[in-house]
């Protein structure tokens, strides 16, 4: 069939008005509710200048606060990733094959947030040493191993290897992180196969009921440790000048930054004003709420302790040419 160019512009404005119908989902076509309507409608034409998205909604439960009022980074960015992924899967019986790739996404970045945020809480708690300058992985069987490894290290591990597993098998799905993100990867390649066939027998399939049943797992145990160190007022951190979000920030940022290449070509008596420099540059470039003019660097039986406020945050010192941050314990033996 032929089409001309004034067909397609008439049939696409004509589809707009018909296919308005799926904007429904996920109501039922006769629910008439005051939430369904406004989910299901299109933005109104409005002379008000303000931007509607970010004014308040009637729907005071649907009025999301931007940055952090109550909880902090760490919930908000773990909790939410994984009540969204929960949701998807629920409502994946319908469309199961689109509804795939967000809950795949879902769960893997779930995961990975949440061991960089309990590697961290775990180093901190146990005075654990940070290597300065290491790049994030975006592995999850790499993360986890290290998770492991730093539990271990510190007699901390309840894990059963089913946890470890688990993270290797949604890793496998998606190394790259990218495969369920994007259509191609950066060479242009296809993330996904593209297979036609009359197979219909056994094609490749994901248990998305188990991939729930995986991911309920894994929030178990890493939830419940979240819960131990940092949410709750008789916490690890609770009390101690790590649960300000901008101390633990200002912390992974030094952490991440590239100072040990500018330490190891100082002279010694350079040292203390460089590190002091990093942390007013991870201060200024993350908009951590800390003045940088309370931050002190003194030189201590060969490391240098930073401190906000004549409290100490923590130490960097050198080994070998590399340079390592790390905190005083914060549990007895």
């Amino acid at each position: 069939m032929e089409y001309t160019k004034k067909q397609i512009k008439y049939n696409w404005e004509k589809d707009i008005i018909d296919f308005a119908y799926k904007l429904q989902y996920p109501f039922d076509e006769n629910d008439k509710s005051h939430l369904a309507k406004s989910l299901s409608a299109i933005p109104e034409e409005s002379s008000d200048k303000r931007n509607p998205l970010t004014s308040y909604s009637e729907a005071t439960n649907y009025n999301a606060t931007i940055g952090q009022e109550h909880d902090d980074y760490q919930y908000s960015y773990e909790e939410g990733y994984f009540k969204a992924f929960k949701l998807i899967i629920a409502g994946s019986g319908n469309d199961s094959e689109s509804f795939l790739m967000p809950a795949l996404f879902l769960a893997r970045h779930y995961i990975e947030l949440s061991l960089k945020d309990e590697i961290t809480n775990v180093s901190i708690a146990t005075g654990s040493k940070f290597s300065i300058g290491n790049k994030e992985s975006h592995y999850l069987t790499e993360l986890s191993n290290s998770f492991k490894k730093l539990l271990e290290e510190n007699g901390l591990n309840v894990l059963q290897e089913k946890f470890f597993d688990i993270i290797e098998s949604i890793d496998k799905l998606s190394p790259k992180s990218d495969e369920f993100r994007y259509t191609t990867d950066i060479s242009g390649k296809y993330n996904l196969p593209i297979d036609f066939t009359d197979d219909k027998e056994s094609p490749s399939v994901i248990n998305l009921i188990v991939l729930g049943q995986y991911l309920n797992y894994i929030y178990l145990h890493l939830y419940s440790l979240y819960f131990i160190l940092e949410d709750n007022e008789e916490s690890v951190l609770a009390d101690t000048i790590f649960e300000n979000p901008y101390v633990k920030g200002l912390l992974y940022g030094v952490a991440h930054s590239n100072i040990s290449n500018v330490l190891n070509k100082s002279s010694e008596n350079q040292i203390s004003k460089k590190i002091k420099n990093c942390i007013s540059s991870v201060i200024s470039n993350n908009n951590l709420k800390i003045d940088s003019s309370d931050i002190k660097v003194d030189k201590s039986d060969g490391s240098y302790q930073v401190l906000l406020n004549d409290s100490v945050l923590f130490m960097i010192f050198e080994n070998n040419k590399s340079w390592w941050l790390k905190t005083q314990p914060l549990l007895d033996e």
